[in-house]
């Protein structure tokens, strides 16, 4: 262990915690709420239970930001309803989970059991709900059609895909890119319960982004001469092309699916950008994240990066709309909820959010060969439709940091 003093899983709120984290959507049957507040009561509980808090990179200034943007957007906010508490909750999940988080890695080191336990258990309820699909009715509360995959402890199939891909990123991470013939193994799985159980269209297309960002990792390394790096790329192209092969294989599996739809679509016409822009118009999930980010984007520009209230985005949405001359993006159905993480904190905190998430990812920077593209890679993905709250995503920041801070000392 890196701190001698402390004992492997000694503090029991920290366990609670940490447990409550992998589960952020189950509800135990005492709401109905999307998101539960059950893992940001016990990061407090826990963070009160310490005698000393051990604080992370930039953490103190991220807090303070975090809390000036909520004051000055719940300011600019039309209608205080329960909108108002729900999003204090959200924003704040960030830098105290990534405080505890820490805190609990310095202490405590990752439970990589207890992580991939939960990873397990996910997948088997997943599979679960593909035979008895309302088996976890009671403790989360679920959405999904025939089209759509299975949603495990999530609300949605989205949110199923998007746990099992941060679990992946996760576990990469907890073992320092050391991706040995276990690890990969898991990873493959979770890769195809995304495919086969969530169809999540937007997870696959995180998996593709990661493809092709390590595609050009392993090429750069061998354009700067890295020792086995001819190899390593061949390897490399090996498992992409196996992978692809037994994706194409499984893919009648999923008939009458959107996954089904858009590999077909994909395989068929890969170069077609004209085909990529039409489906980006006329796939309403698609289109509605996209228009999402965009306008969270150009809205905190019009705002000149001042907060914009909590309850004002659909009238900025209508506004963009009907400033735009050509129709990209349709005005399906209106919600103050913004489909980005990263829209979300620009937004509705302004300039503290900017400020915040540039701090974030100024904490998680490294000097090893490649960190600048994976950087890139995770403000990428949380461009995306990653709910503002997400455990998972302080808890890959603080694990970042904290091996960064002891990777020598172990």
């Amino acid at each position: 262990m890196i701190v001698q003093n402390f004992k492997p899983g000694y503090n029991f709120f920290g366990n609670i915690f940490f447990a409550l984290a992998l589960i952020p959507w189950v509800n135990f049957g005492l709401n109905d709420l999307d998101s539960q507040p059950w893992s940001f009561i016990f990061s407090i509980i826990f963070l009160f239970s310490l005698k000393k808090i051990i604080l992370p990179k930039h953490s103190i200034d991220i807090l303070i930001l975090i809390i000036f943007g909520l004051l000055f957007t719940t300011a600019m906010t039309n209608t205080i309803n329960f909108n108002v508490p729900r999003a204090v909750v959200s924003y704040l999940t960030i830098p105290l989970m990534y405080i505890a988080f820490y805190n609990y890695f310095v202490r405590y080191g990752f439970p990589l059991k207890l992580f991939i336990i939960f990873n397990f258990l996910w997948i088997v309820f997943g599979i679960l709900q593909l035979f008895i699909p309302d088996i976890l009715d009671l403790v989360s509360k679920s959405r999904t059609s025939s089209t759509r995959g299975t949603t495990s402890l999530a609300n949605e199939a989205t949110d199923f895909g998007i746990y099992l891909f941060f679990s992946s990123l996760i576990l990469i991470e907890s073992k320092k890119f050391i991706v040995n013939n276990k690890l990969k193994i898991l990873l493959l799985i979770n890769f195809f319960s995304v495919l086969i159980l969530a169809k999540s269209v937007m997870v696959i297309f995180f998996y593709i982004l990661c493809i092709f960002f390590l595609f050009i990792h392993k090429v750069s390394n061998i354009i700067f001469y890295i020792k086995n790096s001819i190899k390593e790329l061949r390897n490399f192209l090996i498992l992409t092309l196996i992978i692809f092969i037994i994706v194409l294989f499984i893919k009648d599996f999923l008939t009458g699916t959107r996954v089904s739809y858009y590999i077909n679509i994909l395989t068929s016409s890969v170069f077609d950008l004209m085909l990529i822009f039409e489906i980006l118009i006329k796939d309403w999930s698609i289109n509605s994240r996209v228009e999402s980010l965009y306008f969270s984007y150009v809205g905190s520009i019009k705002n000149y990066l001042l907060p914009g209230g909590l309850d004002s985005f659909i009238e900025m949405r209508k506004e963009i709309i009907n400033s735009m001359q050509n129709e990209i993006f349709y005005n399906r159905y209106e919600s103050t909820n913004i489909m980005s993480w990263s829209g979300a904190f620009i937004y509705e905190l302004g300039l503290f959010g900017v400020i915040s998430i540039s701090l974030f990812f100024k904490s998680i920077s490294r000097n090893f060969r490649g960190s600048n593209l994976y950087a890139l890679l995770l403000f990428m993905i949380l461009l995306s439709a990653i709910p503002v709250s997400f455990p998972m995503v302080p808890m890959l920041f603080s694990l970042i940091v904290y091996n960064e801070k002891f990777r020598n000392l172990e």
